[in-house]
């Protein structure tokens, strides 16, 4: 098994660019040679090397819109498989696993194809059993990851595209003040679908290969702080900024002074790794999260409410991504136009017409209860007889093929963290 998803790996990495596959194919010849030397004299100098030959090219690629170089290709899915490679090392230079002696079984680790262009970001110690188990397919994983799949697809398709259409109406047509307000509010709720959506699949995928990614979310519209929303959104990169960025610059054994810096100064890693654009954004989430207990309240509504607000807020920077200057002027527009009443006229004129805010309104309603009971629905799933199961996937494809956003006259956007 472990051959076939390497082979599937390689050949689905290889359709997206053969020239990315050759800077990925570097990154893991590199890191792999150098890290046989991660437990002798030199380790530091081994690690060092083994860190900085992976880093030179994902910052060169980092820093490309800076330059004008149309045709480098950035390689699919760096941001991922970088990390993924920086947390081997270090762990394997503290000791904390083993080197993989096999190169190819270390080349599956980094490319495994379901994650690699979206993550999670997997730590080896927590993938390798699975990898050494994944002998041959079993009928209870396929039927638990197939209506993982399609769940993911519904988020997708149905929700986060349809919103798309709003979204792109309002940044199109250069709207300011409300406008920016409500393409913020949706924002939040479009990401969600399209990147949890995403992992759904990846997860899917994963489970009918017997191989059991951890969780990348965890209800973060339920967070009351912006601190508790960064542990319930993205876990996998919070885990990795924790362990390797906060933790080593001294987390809270510090005085609360330094504690908050530290906080402060992992969001700018965070902004960083999500593009030279998004720096200000990591610094405004960090100032935020280390400030969070100023903005609670005693009221668990009013301080989620604030929360999705805030968070909201700051996801200008992704609607806005393409320019410096352009998510502060759009955000100081929200509190200086005040353009209320012209927005409520003009919602039907967003790119949806009624039924395709119902459409929208209920998928939105059946995902955030789905979410809320999830393990109630899922145990009882699970337990349920084969020809429930059948029926309510194929019920759930249906839906997908008819209220989906797709086809002739609308743009299908990739998922917006593959870019990533």
């Amino acid at each position: 098994m472990q051959i076939l998803l390497l082979i599937l790996s390689i050949l689905i990495y290889l359709f997206f660019g053969k020239i990315g596959f050759i800077y990925l194919l570097f990154s893991c010849i590199s890191s792999f040679i150098l890290s046989k030397y991660l437990n002798g004299r030199h380790k530091k100098l081994a690690l060092i090397m083994s860190i900085t030959l992976t880093l030179i090219l994902y910052l060169f690629f980092k820093f490309i819109n800076f330059f004008d170089f149309k045709n480098i290709f950035v390689p699919l899915g760096i941001s991922y498989y970088t990390l993924q490679i920086f947390s081997y090392l270090i762990d394997l230079y503290k000791g904390k696993i083993k080197r993989e002696k096999n190169f190819f079984r270390y080349l599956l680790y980094v490319i495994y194809f379901p994650y690699i262009f979206i993550g999670p970001i997997t730590k080896y110690q927590d993938i390798k059993e699975d990898f050494d188990h994944c002998k041959k397919f079993h009928k209870e994983n396929f039927s638990l990851g197939i209506p993982r799949i399609v769940w993911g697809l519904f988020k997708k398709i149905v929700i986060a595209n349809r919103m798309w259409i709003i979204i792109n109406t309002i940044t199109n047509n250069s709207y300011v003040g409300s406008y920016v307000l409500l393409a913020c509010l949706l924002y939040s709720i479009l990401l969600y679908c399209d990147f949890s959506g995403g992992i759904d699949i990846v997860l899917g995928i994963s489970k009918i290969f017997g191989i059991n990614l951890k969780e990348n979310f965890n209800l973060p519209f339920k967070s009351e702080s912006v601190k508790e929303f960064w542990n319930r959104w993205h876990i996998s990169l919070g885990t990795w900024l924790r362990d390797y960025i906060y933790i080593p610059l001294g987390g809270n054994r510090c005085s609360k002074i330094r504690q908050k810096i530290n906080v402060i100064l992992t969001f700018l890693v965070s902004g960083f790794w999500h593009g030279t654009t998004y720096i200000f954004w990591g610094l405004l989430n960090g100032i935020l999260v280390a400030f969070s207990s100023k903005l609670k309240t005693k009221y668990k509504i009013l301080n989620q409410i604030i929360t999705y607000v805030l968070i909201s807020l700051l996801w200008v920077f992704f609607i806005y991504q393409n320019s410096f200057i352009k998510p502060f002027t759009m955000l100081i527009s929200i509190f200086t136009t005040f353009n209320y009443l012209d927005l409520f006229k003009n919602i039907p004129n967003l790119g949806l017409d009624i039924l395709n805010y119902i459409v929208l309104i209920i998928s939105i309603l059946t995902l955030f209860y789905y979410d809320y009971h999830k393990d109630k629905i899922n145990q009882k799933f699970k337990t349920s007889k084969i020809e429930f199961k059948t029926f309510a996937i194929c019920l759930l494809v249906i839906i997908i093929l008819i209220f989906g956003v797709y086809g002739f006259g609308f743009e299908v956007k990739d998922f917006i963290y593959s870019k990533f």
